[in-house]
């Protein structure tokens, strides 16, 4: 699942989630958009501000960014 997914299951958008995790929101977008991989201390507040556990959402972040890079029509909007 993505961050986005995580959230919206939750009733949250990403500027709420990045608030709660104090973390910033560009670096909840990057990544989101799959760009950069969260450090593990952005990883564990992000787990924590959505009520998981870390290693859950890494393992959840990892599936999305595969599914991402599997996908031609992903691959195709991220090249334009």
């Amino acid at each position: 699942m993505t961050l986005q997914q995580l959230c919206a299951a939750r009733g949250l958008t990403l500027e709420d989630l990045a608030a709660r995790a104090r973390v910033p929101l560009t670096v909840v977008t990057k990544i989101e958009a799959g760009t950069i991989r969260a450090q593990p201390t952005t990883l564990g507040r992000l787990a924590g501000a959505l009520g998981l556990d870390r290693d859950r959402l890494a393992a959840a972040l990892s599936a999305a960014r595969r599914t991402r890079a599997t996908d031609p029509e992903v691959n195709l909007k991220t090249w334009r």
